[in-house]
């Protein structure tokens, strides 16, 4: 199937759900390049022992900064639609190439850097996706003495809930503070289980209530 062919085979099924793109490289952010107004939540962390914080960046190929040596979230998102596959009508000698819609979900991460702000509080802000949801998930990661760390959230701007706690991380028990901001201060924010192998996805999603 041409090119021509895919696009307007895609053009017509838009109206129905929307193509979806192939996977996108993951893109770094510093949190404070973030529009507060279209962030998804807002989350300050207190880190009871100094994270390891030396903030490096360098140009990649796409032309892209990526960033490296500081506290960090990853933000999943995903994008379901409809693809196209390659189908085959007509005879043995005159077969006819024709684009067949099918059900496809693409995915995409976001690292976003904190803000460092007094003492050993940094600030992290989940950004929105246009045409991509979100999962409501979000994984913190940073290093202490060059233990990794790891601690996933679920947050829901539907439902609210105490979203100012205490939480120790799963590896090596490091204590942090936690405290989230949402909009009209209506929301939810909770801890979940990590789920191996995939940064920021829940393995585990309480109810937001509980």
């Amino acid at each position: 199937m041409t090119h021509p062919e895919l696009m307007a085979g895609c053009l017509a099924a838009v109206l129905l759900a929307g193509c979806v793109h192939s996977e996108i490289a993951p893109r770094d952010y510093l949190a404070q390049d973030i529009d507060k107004n279209h962030a998804l939540v807002e989350v300050d962390v207190v880190f009871a022992q100094a994270p390891d914080d030396r903030l490096t960046s360098r140009t990649t190929a796409r032309n892209s900064v990526e960033y490296a040596g500081a506290p960090h979230i990853v933000v999943p998102f995903y994008q379901k639609g409809l693809g196209f596959d390659q189908g085959f009508a007509g005879t043995y000698l005159f077969a006819v190439v024709y684009p067949v819609a099918k059900v496809e979900t693409a995915t995409a991460s976001t690292r976003v850097f904190g803000q460092h702000l007094e003492g050993q509080r940094y600030r992290f802000r989940v950004p929105g996706k246009a045409q991509w949801n979100s999962n409501e998930t979000f994984m913190l990661g940073f290093s202490r003495k060059g233990r990794r760390e790891a601690i996933s959230f679920r947050f829901s701007n539907a439902h609210s809930c105490p979203s100012a706690f205490q939480a120790i991380t799963p590896t090596y028990g490091f204590p942090i503070e936690v405290s989230a901001t949402f909009k009209e201060g209506k929301g939810c924010l909770k801890v979940c289980d990590s789920r191996d192998g995939y940064p920021g996805f829940c393995a585990f999603q309480p109810p937001p209530g509980a």
